[in-house]
């Protein structure tokens, strides 16, 4: 069964379509569905241009307004919301100002962020008719809006007929129905430590895996103090790196990339937190992988 593979860029991670048993032409109609997809999720979503509909929404805190949002960024808020709710604050998109404060900047000029998060606060008020969206603080969607992007992109293909196919970004990935030879697909998982490929490998059927890891998005500080984009909304500050990835399989992208970055915030409670999930966290420093 001929295979066919379509790649390019889209929220600043690799992006990858693999389609069995489908012609050039109609493979060409798929990746575009889903660039397209992917392109409105970055205009709406990113915090690194001034123009996106999350930085206007972001702006706004410092005049306690509501603005009117699309329609991604409105689904967007209502999950991380969510997300925030159910692991109870461990997920927060309120650290942007930390984040920034650790070195990874985006070049636009934000409200100041909080200086204390907590579990409990109300930080969005969303109104569907009209659709309208305020914050109490500046938020970050980048990585659930990764997720977001293969869930909506995922319905696009399915909505254009198609039913089987891997598509990931980065370090997430969906896999639709049966791959190659009616059997499940095939994933490897990098590791982030390099010297072993893959770290492990997944077999996939109607699933989404994502993996958190400090492997790329890491840096030293002036003193030389390791810092990373995961921050740990109690503290405001970098997450003690007490793994080096985080990998959790879940029935949907954007529910698989929360569970792995609350799961890598919760440093040693992290078995608890996972049991009866399909997961595995990898210590580098030990090169022990273990699972859920």
């Amino acid at each position: 069964m001929k295979t066919t593979v379509r790649e390019g860029r889209a929220m600043g991670s690799p992006l990858r379509l693999t389609l069995p048993g489908t012609c050039d032409l109609e493979a060409d109609a798929a990746w575009g569905d889903v660039q397209a997809v992917f392109g409105r999720a970055d205009r709406d979503l990113t915090r690194f241009s001034s123009g996106s509909a999350l930085s206007r929404l972001n702006r706004a805190v410092a005049t306690n307004r509501a603005v009117r949002v699309p329609p991604m960024l409105a689904r967007a808020l209502a999950t991380a919301w969510r997300a925030f709710r159910i692991s109870r604050g461990q997920f927060d998109p309120r650290i942007i100002g930390a984040l920034e404060a650790a070195g990874e900047r985006a070049g636009v000029e934000l409200p100041a962020s909080p200086l204390a998060l907590a579990p409990h606060d109300r930080w969005l008020v969303l109104g569907l008719r009209p659709r309208i969206a305020r914050v109490m603080a500046p938020v970050d969607l980048g990585g659930i809006g990764k997720g977001l992007a293969l869930r909506w992109a995922a319905a696009a293909l399915r909505e254009a007929g198609h039913d089987r196919f891997l598509l990931s970004a980065g370090g997430d990935v969906l896999a639709a129905g049966a791959g190659p030879l009616d059997r499940p697909w095939i994933v490897g998982i990098e590791d982030p430590s390099g010297e072993r490929s893959p770290l492990l490998t997944l077999e996939l059927t109607d699933e989404a895996v994502a993996t958190t890891s400090i492997a790329v998005r890491a840096w030293r500080d002036p003193s030389g103090h390791l810092r990373h984009h995961l921050i740990d909304p109690t503290t405001l500050a970098p997450a003690d790196p007490i793994w080096t990835s985080v990998t959790v399989v879940h029935a949907d992208p954007a529910w698989a990339e929360v569970w792995s970055k609350v799961a890598f915030l919760s440093g040693h409670g992290i078995a608890p937190l996972l049991s009866g999930r399909r997961a595995w966290w990898f210590d580098a420093s030990k090169g022990v992988l273990t699972a859920a």
